[in-house]
């Protein structure tokens, strides 16, 4: 999937709700603007990218590969008991690409 498509398309990804979630908890005025930014009509190129770039660098990014790598975990955790199968060996190696992907 092309970088981005999920912003153009308004559709919540992890990083942009920890974003939303910060905004709201601490009020940054870098963190509001770049929300208004994600508000914004994204269909326009040049503004897709400033959002798009501005989102790669913010700590939201971060804090959502660390949920998404802890999340995986969890889920290798809950699989750990079920008897080796291959529905098993699937579930667990689709852990890994979640976290490949994200990261």
């Amino acid at each position: 999937k092309t970088p981005g498509t999920d912003l153009r398309e308004g559709i919540p990804t992890l990083p942009v709700l920890r974003l939303r979630e910060r905004a709201q908890r601490l009020g940054l005025a870098e963190d509001i603007a770049l929300c208004e930014l994600l508000d914004s009509d994204l269909t326009d190129d040049v503004r897709h990218a400033e959002a798009l770039t501005a989102l790669r660098v913010h700590p939201a990014l971060e804090q959502a590969r660390r949920d998404t790598v802890r999340y995986a975990e969890d889920a290798r955790a809950s699989l750990a008991p079920l008897p080796e199968c291959d529905a098993k060996a699937a579930l667990m190696e689709l852990c890994d690409a979640v976290v490949h992907r994200a990261g």
